[in-house]
């Protein structure tokens, strides 16, 4: 399997074509690094801090990156090791399987674009051999979560 870690720009511009109101979901499917793979660019290269894996390196991400996401009205609806692939493919047998929320495509590409979400995003690409992630129509997570809200 190819490894991903950022999406092409065909990928970019049909995610920009979309209805930005509409709510967004994200389906990630995470491979970890065993050793985090930081880069010459990156303030922890070369230094302790680089010495962590993968799985510690994404947790730095989600703490960085988690502030932004709820900022927009974004959420994690799940996150969840996988088992095992049943159908399909070996190469999908991934480490972690998790779900992304927006309240809308346009909330999406802000985090996708603000500087402070592309500082953090350097620990997410050191923590990951590969990432694949797939855009859901988010109307379904987005009326369960308003009406979990409404039942607090």
């Amino acid at each position: 399997m190819e490894r991903y870690h950022t999406p092409s720009e065909e990928q970019a511009a049909k995610l920009m074509q979309g209805d930005p109101d509409a709510p967004l979901a994200a389906l990630n499917l995470f491979w970890f690094n065993k050793r985090a793979q930081y880069q010459p660019d990156d303030p922890e290269y070369g230094t302790p801090a680089a010495d962590v894996s993968g799985l510690e390196a994404y947790a730095a991400y989600a703490a960085e990156a988690g502030e932004k996401i709820s900022a927009l009205g974004g959420h994690v609806a799940f996150s969840v090791a996988v088992d095992q692939v049943m159908i399909g493919p070996d190469g999908l047998n991934c480490d972690t399987a998790a779900i992304m929320v927006f309240p809308t495509r346009r909330a999406f590409m802000q985090m996708m674009t603000a500087p402070e979400f592309q500082a953090s995003s350097r620990h997410r690409k050191a923590a990951l051999a590969n990432h694949v992630m797939l855009h859901l129509d988010g109307a379904p997570f987005v009326t369960t979560s308003e009406e979990a809200a409404q039942d607090d």
